[in-house]
């Protein structure tokens, strides 16, 4: 669980947000939507501890894990698995089975696992970018326009991680609301 308390945020004299307060619980699946250019993945930067808000705080239990997938990829390994397992953690260095499988979820043979990911779709590209965010078994995960490559398979693979033994129930709610034109 996390818990937002008065957020506020300011780029020079405009206003993103301000006193956003929000509670994440265990098991909630929440839609941050909103057009460009209003705040939401600010929003995500300030609660991975990426980015400081002007004012308020973001509380979260110690040892809690955040997986964020950014919408800009970037890649430094010379193929698909390698950097797969750039999302394990230092004890599981050698534990590349799990990230074979999280990336034959999502799509790719074991020929994929070989090649590089520049040779890859943009949408492919996202799923190593998610596999590396799978594999590090977050407590929570932050998918920062996933959408723009993904298909239906992939949403549900994100819906229902190896690592959870059941299904959770949807939820939404608004937190960032626009300021008005």
């Amino acid at each position: 669980m996390i818990s937002v308390k008065n957020i506020s945020k300011l780029y020079a004299t405009r206003e993103l947000f301000s006193d956003v307060s929000f509670d994440v619980l265990a098991g909630e699946k929440i839609g941050l939507v909103g057009r460009n250019g209003h705040g939401k993945t600010t929003l995500f930067r300030i609660i991975t501890g990426e980015e400081e808000p002007d004012e308020g705080k973001v509380f979260m239990p110690k040892n809690y894990s955040i997986g964020y997938l950014d919408q800009h990829l970037t890649f430094t390994k010379p193929t698909v698995l390698e950097e797969g397992c750039l999302g394990l953690s230092p004890e599981e260095m050698n534990a590349e089975w799990k990230v074979e499988k999280i990336l034959s979820g999502l799509g790719f043979s074991e020929e994929d696992l070989k090649r590089s990911p520049s040779e890859f779709s943009g949408g492919f590209q996202m799923r190593i970018a998610l596999a590396k965010v799978l594999v590090s078994e977050p407590n929570m995960l932050l998918l920062d326009e996933p959408t723009n490559f993904l298909d239906k398979r992939d949403d549900a693979y994100c819906g229902d991680p190896p690592w959870h033994g059941k299904e959770d129930q949807g939820v939404y709610r608004e937190i960032l609301r626009p300021a008005p034109c």
